[in-house]
């Protein structure tokens, strides 16, 4: 599985860089050292009702995407993303029943036939983005774990990884290191990842990937609001 391809292109998916994607699963082998604590703070994740992300660039300090979600009372999803690559921003909006874009400053309510226009459940069709996959976590191929305290009473793990036996790759280049590192707080809550992947592009040149991606959490995420604006009745009915 091509763990980093996914990341930058919806964020963590353009996830998260656009030609990159940090996101992972566990494996089912044997536990790493921290593996039960980050688990614990993906099983919140998964289980909330509202939450998402901020995803950052690291090489230029730009915000590459936010995702925030909440389900309504029958169980659809409700979700804002706006991407963020080369000064253009990308926006999608779901009330839980339509489906809003605005590319280029133009908005627009999109039409069933899309495949943009998914109705997300969260027991039945879920959203990776509002799953514990934006976490990003590798159980195998782990060479190095380290866990160091920080003065707000949390704690830092830092997952270095053998890319080849991860099963992380990226296209167009190849990768000699991928570290991962988790900051959780005084509770044992991951609130921010840090991600950098190192390597070669297939021209020769360095390739470096370095991202942060900042959870959050139920109850931080404010009203979810469209804030698309659609310019012709035309555009508005499209989608019936």
């Amino acid at each position: 599985m091509n763990m980093l391809k996914r990341l930058a292109a919806v964020v963590i998916a353009a996830a998260l860089c656009a030609s990159c994607s940090f996101m992972g699963q566990t494996d089912s082998g044997e536990k790493v050292e921290g593996q039960d604590i980050i688990e614990k703070s993906m099983k919140t994740y998964n289980e909330q009702n509202s939450g998402g992300y901020e995803a950052y660039d690291n090489t230029t300090g730009d915000m590459t995407e936010r995702f925030v979600y909440q389900y309504d009372e029958v169980g659809f999803l409700i979700y804002l993303s706006e991407q963020y690559n080369d000064g253009k921003v990308y926006k999608e909006y779901c009330s839980g029943y339509a489906t809003y874009v605005e590319e280029d400053g133009v908005g627009k309510k999109l039409p069933k036939s899309d495949d943009r226009a998914v109705m997300y459940t969260k027991d039945y069709s879920r959203n990776s983005k509002a799953t514990d996959a934006i976490f990003g976590f590798i159980a195998s191929g782990v060479e190095n774990v380290e866990r160091a305290d920080t003065e707000d009473g949390g704690c830092t793990l830092t997952y270095t990884y053998s890319p080849q036996d991860a099963g992380i790759s990226v296209d167009g280049g190849t990768l000699d290191s991928y570290v991962i590192e988790y900051t959780l707080d005084s509770f044992e809550t991951v609130r921010e990842i840090h991600q950098t992947a190192k390597g070669k592009n297939d021209d020769g040149s360095e390739l470096v990937m370095d991202y942060t991606v900042k959870i959050i959490y139920s109850g931080e995420t404010g009203e979810i609001e469209n804030p698309i604006k659609v310019e012709s009745a035309a555009d508005e009915n499209s989608g019936e």
